[in-house]
């Protein structure tokens, strides 16, 4: 996901601020590596270049090698993050995960994960709102005049079962839920 959203640096500012916001901020924030994010990132770089190259090049891609790339599916971050917070949950079960994702058909996939606090944007900036961090008339009002489409839902969804509490990563005076959130770790079979 974080290549998804970082992808294209010197064409989209947004993409620029958050691989600032990531490299900032590596050790809050924790990139996981998946087998299948690996696989999307190859396609879409393949994508790329395919796309860049010269009719020519193309052609000869085509008619000799017959190689003619198509276009990496689109939500696949999102389904490498399905596919890792269920690894994750088998592999740590004494932490609750937490994602953040603005994608409907993402957050209404993810609920009802076990160990998974699902977030929506939306509902992260009304919760830092709440904590006086940030005004959210004014940035949601920057998102939706830069951002058409933007997905409004607010969905906090606490892990089933569990008492969850993402604001007190942000506000050390906000009591810690019995359960603490993981940005992420490694599953046991996974290698360095």
């Amino acid at each position: 996901m974080a290549h998804e959203v970082t992808r294209f640096v010197d064409k989209y500012p947004d993409a620029a601020v958050i691989a600032r916001f990531i490299a900032e901020n590596a050790s809050r924030v924790q990139v996981e590596k998946t087998e299948l994010g690996s696989t999307l990132i190859a396609a879409m770089q393949l994508w790329d270049t395919y796309q860049s190259a010269p009719p020519e090049k193309k052609i000869l891609l085509e008619n000799v090698a017959g190689l003619k790339p198509e276009n990496p599916p689109r939500n696949g971050g999102e389904a490498a993050i399905l596919g890792l917070a269920r690894e994750m949950t088998y592999a740590h079960k004494e932490n609750v995960i937490l994602v953040l994702s603005e994608d409907r058909r993402f957050l209404s996939a993810a609920l009802g994960l076990t160990q998974t606090h699902v977030l929506s944007t939306r509902a992260f900036l009304e919760g830092l709102s709440r904590l006086g961090k940030i005004s959210l008339e004014d940035v949601w009002s920057d998102i939706v005049t830069n951002r058409a489409g933007v997905n409004s839902d607010s969905v906090d969804e606490r892990a089933p079962d569990e008492v969850t509490n993402w604001h007190s990563s942000i506000d050390p005076k906000i009591q810690t839920p019995e359960r603490s959130i993981t940005t992420g770790s490694k599953h046991p079979d996974e290698k360095s």
